[in-house]
């Protein structure tokens, strides 16, 4: 696949990506309604609720952090020796940031797995 026709299936995936954000960001305001209410009438179904749609919103954004991990990484090991060293460290760089935000992610849905009293706020980034 030359490099044209593949950088046009990545951008036809996030946009795919971009659309899965928009129900996410629905669900993060569904699942604010219902911490809202546990926190204010100390109800247990809304505690319940609210923390699967946090488990639920963690695991999508996890499996999209893991794609653009695995994207980055294919760019990654593709980098030709003739490649730029701009383009190498760029290239480097990028797949930094996409192994941090996929950690930082695996790490919210660890926290809202096992944060049973909403003790901890995590936020959805």
């Amino acid at each position: 696949m030359n490099d044209v026709s593949r950088r046009l299936k990545q951008i036809n995936n996030e946009n795919i990506v971009w659309i899965i954000y928009f129900f996410i960001i629905g669900l993060c305001l569904y699942a604010n309604y219902y911490e809202k209410k546990f926190f204010c009438t100390n109800d247990i179904k809304a505690k319940n609720k609210y923390r699967n749609l946090t488990i639920f919103i963690f695991i999508v954004a996890v499996l999209i952090y893991f794609y653009f991990f695995i994207d980055n990484y294919k760019d990654f090991k593709e980098l030709k020796p003739t490649d730029s060293l701009k383009k190498k460290n760029l290239s480097e760089l990028s797949l930094l940031g996409t192994v941090l935000i996929l950690i930082s992610g695996l790490i919210f849905l660890y926290i809202s797995i096992v944060d049973t009293d909403l003790d901890i706020e995590v936020a959805f980034s």
